[in-house]
């Protein structure tokens, strides 16, 4: 066991293995009973879905036994990679009306998901030895830009959902970093004042409440003017913005709002999602029994609404267990992330985490429409071979933390 670097098996979280063993386990049933329908088109998806957990699964063994100092080392190579992937995509023919995939020996795979795993290590590499405490605004500008750059290029794919993952593990990062919560509800403010702007009135009440906070906080004159100046010119130029999308991402947030309002239309995907769900009841229907999926009156059963195909069949208890095993997931790498000596590893395990958490957050809250719908696979269970390969080699990483945890 020394000899690759670390005390003894029991440093080896079997635990955490544990649980994503048993989500990757759930996800091939998933996909399996998903596409048994007559609707054409799903043959042998779930075979695909089988290869590609066992690349994904090499590569965790990989990315368990590499120690994790090599990819500290080669951080910044390996995000630049990434970002040449972005640009490659985008270069590229367009795959279903947008520029998120590459083609490569007849497989396709998602640059994007590499560069969520990319930008954890850039990022972790960049403030692991800073005092995020003490850096303010402008100390911030730079971490910021690590992250900007590859959420504006998958925001260009277009890829929504995708994009905001990069925002989610930024502030989950320096926040562990010790940045001041204040000054991260600060750095949001520009995202509030664009949801409040739609109602002049609630828009009145945000500054007021934001003019308070500077003098409650005793916030020094040039960064208040500076965040006064950026939340009215985002409150302002929102109205245009709104008209610049598309109106498919007009109409996604609008069915967020009512999603009755076309419920044969745009809105189909979140009732028939809520039907599907509220049909399985306690106990569900049974595995392969689920009625709105084998009717296929839900869309994207096997990826974005996966989730509720499995409660249509499994009910609330399979839910709980579905739930209970991410938060177990989460609840372990945190434990991991806590004992890990070295900063940049322990800034990475959160990075990780942070991509979880959010993945579950909103497309859990997609299917049961308290979430906008924005085309976010959940970890483990949705279809799509990059997405569980690269997830299965951030769990690779997080144990290779745990093993090694005693390093400096």
């Amino acid at each position: 066991m020394k000899l690759l670097g670390f005390h003894s098996s029991r440093d080896f979280d079997m635990q955490l293995l544990a649980a994503v063993l048993v989500l990757v386990c759930i996800g091939i049933l998933a996909v399996y009973s998903a596409t048994q329908t007559d609707q054409p088109g799903f043959e042998g998806i779930w075979r695909k879905q089988m290869v590609s957990l066992a690349i994904g699964l090499a590569a965790m063994v990989a990315a368990v036994i590499v120690p994790y100092r090599y990819l500290e080392a080669f951080a910044w190579p390996i995000y630049g990679l990434s970002l040449i992937l972005l640009v490659v995509v985008l270069l590229g023919p367009k795959h279903m009306n947008t520029h998120r995939w590459i083609q490569v020996g007849g497989q396709m795979f998602q640059p994007s998901e590499i560069a969520k795993m990319a930008a954890v290590l850039a990022l972790a590499k960049l403030i692991y030895r800073k005092d995020m405490g003490q850096a303010g605004f402008l100390g911030i500008l730079l971490p910021m830009a690590i992250v900007m750059a590859p959420l504006g290029l998958v925001l260009v794919e277009p890829d929504l959902g995708t994009s905001l993952s990069f925002g989610a593990l930024f502030i989950a990062m320096i926040f562990w970093q010790g940045y001041p919560v204040k000054n991260i509800l600060y750095l949001l403010s520009p995202v509030l004042s664009m949801v409040a702007v739609f109602s002049m009135p609630s828009w009145i009440g945000f500054m007021i409440l934001l003019l308070l906070s500077f003098w409650f906080f005793r916030m020094k004159f040039k960064y208040a003017s500076w965040i006064l100046v950026l939340n009215t010119v985002i409150g302002s130029i929102t109205p245009f913005l709104w008209q610049g999308l598309k109106d498919y991402q007009r109409m996604r947030i609008m069915i967020f709002l009512n999603p009755g309002i076309d419920p044969r239309g745009a809105g189909w995907h979140v009732l028939q999602s809520k039907i599907a769900v509220g049909s399985g009841g306690f106990w569900g229907q049974g595995f392969l029994e689920g009625t709105q999926k084998k009717l296929s009156f839900l869309p994207e059963q096997h990826t974005d609404f996966i989730f509720a195909t499995f409660g249509e069949e499994f009910g609330f208890i399979g839910c709980l267990i579905l739930l209970l095993l991410f938060f177990w997931l989460v609840y372990r790498g945190i434990g991991i992330a806590r004992q890990a000596r070295n900063r940049f590893a322990g800034l990475a395990a959160v990075g990780i985490l942070s991509i979880f958490g959010y993945h579950v957050i909103l497309n859990i809250g997609m299917a049961l429409g308290i979430l906008p719908v924005t085309g976010i696979p959940l970890p483990f269970l949705s279809y799509g071979g990059s997405a569980l390969i690269i997830n299965l080699m951030m769990i690779g990483l997080l144990l290779n933390i745990g093993l090694r945890r005693y390093e400096y």
